[in-house]
């Protein structure tokens, strides 16, 4: 015979269930502002404390921290959260701490800023950051000379490397790339900045190299920017490591680019 609908399970139950969801879920998102505020407020501690020892000067950015904070969040998060949105989330977090210690404009040559789809991705990663957009990659580094608290973005192979010179005064580094999860490819932008270079737990040293000198023999990766090629080497490498040591000896010209954390692998 056929089964008799449960009556107990009327429209106006299930109504009173999808309400009680609802509370549970305001609940929640009053928890989640009032974590936002004591973290807000333990950033304004931080700023204090960068302030009074002088610190903050440089750069508001600690691109080692919040890479290892990242990971490990995507660590314990597990299925629960995507490591996309995790990311994506968190960067919106981040991007407001950083301004609350300090005014911060992002960079961008006039290809980038003119490209909807690379202004989104940056735009996700430095949110509520004000752009200025300039005429060539030269002009978006050389903008870092007087603002060392700015960052500038710049396409992994745009013409970027024939004006880059660390020797020179107030010149910026490369401290991370973009995006932050790991495609298994070269990265599609670089970051430069002057952010202390500090090590993360899973980190690249980025070399560049004039048309013709030898490469490194143990590449993560590599890219062409006009006459010089740029080459990731695994860690954090001082002067004194005999792999960055001996490199530099072997290629004449070559020169440390900047030292980063790598992009995020996630297992699927």
């Amino acid at each position: 015979m056929p089964r008799e609908p449960d009556e107990r399970m009327t429209v106006p139950s299930l109504d009173k269930s999808l309400e009680a969801i609802r509370r549970e879920i305001d609940s929640i998102d009053d928890e989640i502002l009032q974590l936002l505020e004591r973290r807000f407020a333990a950033t304004g501690r931080v700023k204090a404390t960068k302030t009074h020892d002088g610190s903050i000067a440089a750069s508001p950015f600690r691109p080692a921290r919040e890479a290892a904070m990242l990971r490990r969040l995507i660590g314990q998060a597990g299925t629960a959260v995507s490591p996309e949105v995790l990311v994506r989330l968190w960067r919106v977090i981040l991007s407001a701490s950083t301004q609350l210690q300090a005014p911060v404009t992002v960079h961008l040559d006039v290809a980038l800023g003119h490209d909807p789809v690379s202004r989104l991705m940056i735009g996700q990663h430095f949110c509520g950051m004000k752009v200025g957009v300039h005429g060539s990659p030269a002009d978006a580094l050389a903008a870092l000379r007087t603002a060392q608290g700015d960052v500038a973005i710049l396409g992994t192979g745009s013409d970027w490397a024939q004006a880059f010179s660390p020797a020179a005064k107030g010149s910026p580094s490369v401290i991370g790339t973009l995006p932050v999860i790991s495609g298994g490819s070269p990265p599609q932008f670089l970051v430069f900045g002057h952010a202390e270079p500090q090590a993360s737990g899973d980190d690249e040293t980025l070399i560049l190299c004039p048309e013709g000198a030898p490469l490194p023999s143990q590449l993560l990766w590599q890219a062409v920017s006009g006459r010089f090629t740029l080459a990731s080497l695994p860690g954090f490498l001082g002067g004194d490591e005999p792999l960055l040591r001996d490199h530099l000896a072997r290629s004449p010209g070559a020169i440390v680019a900047g030292r980063c954390p790598r992009p995020i692998k996630v297992s699927t």
